[in-house]
Parts: C-alpha cells; structure tokens; sequence
C-alpha cells in the first residue's frame, strides 16, 4: 500500500448473476491496475449490505425453479420491480430515512475508508454508492461501469449521477442518456472487456468427483476435422442432460466436455446420458490445466463450437477465443440483446427453445462447413471489436481524470 497512491474501490455483488458479475468485476479491477496509477482493491458488496445478497439468492432460485422462460422473466421482474420501489429514480439525491437504514453500513464503509474513486459494476450498485458518498461526506467519485447494457432497460439500474458511466457499446450509450438523462460527457463508450483466462478463477479443483481425470485427453483421437463441443451450464436445465444424450444417440463421433457449473447433479446426469461414450468428459468443476487444455482445442478446430444459455460474457468470451456459439434463450430480460449481437455479427445463434436447439445442432453437426463459417465471423469480430488493450488504454483515460482532479 503507497500512502501517497490515490485509491479506487470496485463494488461488485459476488451473488447477482451467478459468477458473470464478480467475474466481469475481476477483469475490470485488473483493467484498472494496468491503466491508471491507484491502489485497486476489489470488494464484494454483500459483505457490506447482507440484503444485496438474499436478493441474489432469490435471483438464483427464479434461475434455477422457473419451469420456463416467461415464468422466469415474471419473477424476475417481479423482484426488480420490488427493489425499484424501494429505491425510485432520483432517490440518490435525498434518501428518505428508510433509505439512508437500508444502506448505513456502505455509508459507514465509505466514510471510514474513503476511497478517491467507488466503482459500482451493477448501476443499482453505483446508485446506492452515490447516495453513500452523500451521506458520508466524503469526496469519493463514484463510477458505473455497466457490465451487462441489457440492464439498463431495468430503471433499477440506470442512474444520471454517478461522475462517470462506462459502457460497451454506442447504442447501450444512446439508450443510457435516453431514458434518464445527464451529463454526455460522464458517459463514455470503452469497448467491451472479455473474461479472457480470469474465468480460471472460478473453475478451480476440489469439486465433486468427475468422470475422466484432470491429465485426460479430449476425445478419442487428435482428428482435426472431429467436432469439439463444450457444453457449458450455470444455471441447470433438464434441456442440457436431453442435449447430451440426444447427440450422443445421433451424433456420437464428435468430441464432448460438459461443464454442470457448481452443479455436480447436473453433471452426474448428463453423463448418465453418454456412459457408452468414455472419451467425453463431464464436470461440475475445473483445473486450470483442463479449462486452458478444451479452450485452445476447440478454438483450433475449425469445428469446435460452444453451446450453452445466451450469456453476454459467455458469448463474447467465446468470440475472443474464436470460437462460434449455439445459444439458448435464458428468458432473463437484461440478456435479450445477446442474441442480436449473436446474428448480427454471424457469431452463431441463439435459439428461442429446446427444440430449435436440437434441430440446429442436427444441421450444423451434419454440415460442419455452417460451424466452420460462423468460426471466421467470430475470428473477425474478435479481432475488430474485442482488443482488450485498446478497452483497457480506454477505460484508463476515462477513469484519471477522476484520480488527478482529487
């Protein structure tokens, strides 16, 4: 720690989201120590205000009971809905009593620590530490970095105050001053960062036991040409057990990896589907050195190919590694816009139902020139929108004006 080093604090629920959040908060912290000259400590907020995290419990549990996609769109809307009366737009400038209650243990965090800058990776984060910094009297800035711009559809998270917004794309700009106002010079456009090998910090040994050991190799043999699927869950679904199974009735000269995350039922249960099939491997859990080892073997297949729900960071993680994606539908509103990014820029699809997702896999497995075709589009993209240097310098001369003007 250099007493003389400005600081900056990154904000991030740990439980919103699965890991996507905490992990998109763990590249931009790391963005962050490259860029600018500060002391950056990533926190997790629910230590902080406990509340955050019984509504990310409750967040999980919509994900995982929901019985489809409109059920799981009503409740979570319905949870939104009840935060947002809570906390109503503008609510930043005069808390009401109850208000101030509900977030005196951030306020109090603040004003012991007092960071030069408070960085909130949901912007219903940035709100509440925008009304914290007032309250506390501290001079913290307070930035939103807007990792998911499908959630800015959601008043809940969308906010003119805080000093800087960063967000990936224009159109997530347009939208943002839109709909609630502001200041255009505190909403900066960076580019979207990508996991990249952070996700290596989520997938770690010590899960439940696995089918194939952590030295297996992937597949029966090293054919270049054998498709190399990864079937990656993180919130379970009995559509991703039925996928496995029905490829490996139809389709069973492909390779398979199937990732159950934290989930080692699921996983369990899609094996049971494939038990002929001993060169495919099943996990609730990653080492580094099997996450690395699939990464880098479907992303040198020209048929290598990503299945899994319509994520943001899954998907443009993929397209950075080069590899297409066949997407299902989550049914969440603040992923909607994932599958038109998916089709505009050819990355693959996203298909609103399990049975669109069984046909398309039928088709591309039988022709594998479709997933060869959407490898190249994704090798493009990657190349034209996701230079992480280029996001990186960007956030960097977003975020020092804030520190130098402390």
């Amino acid at each position: 720690m250099h007493p003389d080093r400005p600081t900056i604090q990154v904000l991030s629920p740990r439980t919103w989201g699965e890991f996507g959040n905490y992990l998109a908060a763990t590249r931009f912290s790391r963005a962050l120590r490259t860029a600018v000259e500060a002391e950056t400590a990533l926190l997790e907020a629910e230590p902080i205000l406990p509340w955050l995290g019984e509504a990310g419990a409750e967040i999980r549990t919509i994900s995982l009971t929901s019985p489809d996609a409109a059920t799981r769109t009503e409740r979570y809307m319905g949870l939104m809905g009840r935060l947002q009366e809570r906390f109503p737009a503008g609510f930043e400038a005069a808390p009401t009593p109850a208000q101030r209650a509900a977030i005196a243990p951030l306020t109090a965090h603040l004003a012991r620590t007092a960071p030069d800058v408070v960085v909130g990776t949901k912007g219903f984060v940035a709100r509440l530490c925008v009304a914290a910094v007032r309250l506390s009297g501290v001079r913290t800035r307070v930035v939103s970095h807007v990792t998911n711009p499908g959630l800015l559809q959601l008043p809940l998270h969308r906010s003119p105050y805080p000093d800087l917004t960063l967000v990936g794309f224009d159109w997530a700009r347009d939208r943002l001053l839109a709909d609630c106002g502001g200041d255009p010079a505190r909403v900066r456009v960076v580019g979207p960062l990508v996991a990249q090998h952070d996700l290596r910090d989520f997938m770690t040994a010590g899960a439940a036991q696995e089918t194939g050991g952590p030295e297996a190799p992937w597949g029966g043999d090293d054919d270049p040409e054998r498709p190399r699927l990864i079937v990656f869950c993180n919130r379970g679904g009995d559509i991703y057990p039925e996928l496995v199974r029905h490829i490996a009735d139809t389709h069973p000269d492909t390779d398979l990896v199937f990732v159950g995350y934290d989930d080692p039922g699921l996983a369990h249960r899609a094996a049971a589907g494939a038990a002929r099939l001993a060169h495919w491997r099943f996990h609730s859990r990653l080492t580094q050195t099997q996450y690395f080892d699939y990464i880098d073997r479907a992303a040198r297949s020209p048929h290598g190919l990503l299945i899994s729900k319509a994520g943001p960071n899954t998907t443009l993680e993929a397209a950075y590694f080069g590899i297409p994606v066949l997407m299902l539908e989550s049914g969440l509103p603040m992923e909607r816009w994932v599958p038109g990014l998916i089709h505009e820029h050819g990355l693959g699809r996203a298909c609103a139902g399990p049975e669109e997702l069984l046909r398309t896999v039928d088709d591309w497995l039988t022709r594998p020139a479709a997933i060869e075709a959407h490898k190249k589009a994704a090798v493009s993209f990657a190349e034209s929108v996701l230079d992480q240097d280029a996001v990186t310098a960007r956030i960097g001369d977003a975020v020092r004006p804030l520190l130098e003007a402390r």
